[in-house]
Order: C-alpha cells, then sequence, then structure tokens
C-alpha cells in the first residue's frame, strides 16, 4: 500500500473529529481513492466503533456496507499538531483515513502498531515538516520490520506474568492492539509485548 506526499497534510487546524474526518476524507476523494459518500459512512463508523488507537492516533474509516464507494484502497494523513479531541479524554494528533476494499490495509495497521508503541516517534511525527518522515513510518519495508532490536526482559524476570499466543493470521494489528490496550488500562501493571525478538 502506497502513501504519496499528496496524501500528507502537514499542520492541520480542526476544531472537532468531525471537521478532521472531513478533511482526511477530502485528501483521499481527490485522489480519487474514495466517492465523496464514503466520508459520511466514516462518520457513522464513529457511532458504531472507536477508530482512536492510543498514543495521539486515530484511523477513520467507513463501514463495511459501504465498499461499494471506495474507487480503490487507499490511505491519507492529516497531522493536527495542536491535537483534535476524538473522544473524551483521547488526543489525536496523527489522523489516518483508509479506504480499504478488502484486506490490503492490514500491513500498514501492522506498521501503525510499532508506531504506537513509541511515543517520540508519534510526537516527532504530530510536529515533522516533512511529509517523508510520516510516508516512511507508515509504509516501512520488510528489512526494516527485521532489523534488531535490543533485547527486552525476559518473562521469568517478572514476579508475575502470562505468556499468550496471538493465533490470528494477522496477528496483533491495530485493531486487536486497541482492544488490547483498552483492557491493559484497567490494571496497574507493566506491560511488554514481544514478536519475533522485538518488543
Amino acid at each position: 500500500m502506497e502513501l504519496e506526499q499528496s496524501n500528507v497534510q502537514l499542520k492541520a487546524r480542526v476544531g472537532s473529529k468531525k471537521e478532521a474526518i472531513g478533511q482526511v476524507g477530502s485528501l483521499l476523494v481527490n485522489s480519487r481513492y474514495i466517492k465523496p459518500g464514503y466520508i459520511d459512512s466514516m462518520m457513522a463508523r464513529e457511532k458504531v466503533a472507536n477508530t482512536y488507537l492510543g498514543n495521539g492516533i486515530s484511523i477513520p474509516h467507513g463501514l463495511p456496507k459501504d465498499r461499494d464507494l471506495i474507487l480503490r484502497t487507499g490511505i491519507s494523513v492529516l497531522q493536527v499538531p495542536d491535537g483534535v479531541e476524538w473522544n473524551p479524554g483521547e488526543r489525536v494528533s496523527l489522523v489516518v483515513g483508509i479506504a480499504a476494499r478488502s484486506d490490503e490495509h492490514l500491513e500498514l495497521l501492522a506498521n501503525l502498531t510499532h508506531v504506537l508503541a513509541d511515543e517520540a516517534t508519534v510526537r516527532r511525527l504530530s510536529r515533522t515538516d516533512d511529509p517523508s518522515d510520516i510516508i516512511r513510518a507508515l509504509t516501512r519495508s520488510e528489512e526494516e520490520k527485521k532489523a534488531p532490536t535490543e533485547p527486552g526482559p525476559k518473562l521469568a524476570e517478572f514476579a508475575n506474568y502470562v505468556d499468550v499466543t496471538v493465533q490470528g493470521v494477522h496477528g496483533l494489528h491495530a485493531r486487536p492492539a486497541t482492544l488490547f490496550v483498552d483492557t491493559a488500562k484497567q490494571f496497574e501493571a507493566e506491560i511488554h509485548v514481544r514478536h519475533n525478538g522485538k518488543i
């Protein structure tokens, strides 16, 4: 999935979630990824699902029943340096609009999950003057994904731990990761997630 510079809008000023979705959706319309009616579907999705991922990132997208309004799969990014309230207590600085006809967007969601875990990266992306910084972060190559990271603590180093295996073929991508984070917030705990040696 490619992200063109024309689909990244920097330094946006928006007063509401609705305005942010309208702007990120317009980027998709202007690049001929969606028909204008899909923006209404993106708004409607907010009433039935939380598209806030955490750490200042949201992924508005339309309802499955409106996929006929998607002309081709694509994404757009609206950078809101001052942030916009998504839901009470949730502030977003990177709005990633998604129009996906099937599962082509799952690699993007995996990349977003990686970005979510790094608060410094999110802060940098929410302030950058260079759209290619955002593009690189969201479209990492397979080689970059396989790059070694510093080893983290072993499970046995914790007094209490649980080892869980994710069975889904797409792993812990953005939507399941959001559910995981929402559940984790209910506990006072130090939580580490590891995949292929990366934390």
